[in-house]
């Protein structure tokens, strides 16, 4: 189920689809992406965002990779998420607890 994706967000991607403001661009970034890819990111509609961005998972999380997130990370200079990345944001977030 998709969100309520605020109408302001989004352009025309044919006569029956939208899509999130740019990214249909040379180099694609979502307008409600905020923060600095590689360092911090968040998406700014969270509780709203589409149906695609639901879709999309981040490697590892639940155990097994996911080639999307892959992909969208390599396409900006990351290397894909290995099962470590999970065991040190989990450390990371219960010592700030």
């Amino acid at each position: 189920m998709g969100g309520q994706v605020p109408s302001k967000l989004t352009e025309k991607f044919d006569p029956h689809r939208l899509v999130m403001r740019g990214t249909q661009a040379y180099q694609p970034r979502c307008i409600a992406l905020e923060g600095s890819v590689g360092v911090t990111t968040r998406c700014s509609i969270h509780p709203q965002r589409p149906s695609i961005c639901r879709e999309v998972l981040p490697s590892w999380e639940s155990g097994e990779p996911y080639p999307q997130c892959d992909k969208a990370r390599i396409a900006h200079g990351l290397s894909p998420l290995a099962p470590e990345d999970w065991i040190r944001f989990k450390d990371a977030n219960a010592s700030a607890a």
